[in-house]
């Protein structure tokens, strides 16, 4: 039986863009062990960016390659060039997520690549 790994819960966030950050979509899938995983793409000051989610739970020993190799095996982002942030984000239902951020176009030369199809944000 495949584990169950919790989902981000991102209801309670504002998408709206503002004028510090314009939101651009979002991806939700399953990584390859089942793992629910979140990407929000976003842009400021002329930089578009991808944040990423996914539970922390069996990961809190891998090292931050690792958690970068699960992105790249399961076709999340192409990283050409290793600038991803990684952090832990605990959601409104005091789940613990790794957080990734990492830039992908800066004034509009690519630096990674974003592989999975975005939907827009419903206002």
């Amino acid at each position: 039986m495949e584990k169950q790994y919790p989902t981000i819960i991102r209801d309670t966030i504002d998408f709206t863009s503002d004028t510090e950050v314009c939101n651009i979509g979002f991806y939700e899938g399953k990584l390859n062990d089942g793992r629910p995983i979140r990407v929000e793409v976003w842009s400021s000051h002329n930089i578009l960016n991808a944040t990423i989610f996914f539970s922390i739970i069996d990961l809190e020993e891998k090292t931050e390659k690792e958690i970068k190799n699960l992105l790249i095996e399961n076709k999340i982002i192409d990283l050409k060039e290793d600038n991803a942030y990684i952090t832990e984000y605990e959601d409104a239902q005091e789940n613990i997520f790794i957080s990734i951020n990492i830039a992908l176009e800066d004034h509009d030369k690519e630096i990674n690549k974003c592989l999975v199809p975005l939907k827009d944000y419903v206002i």
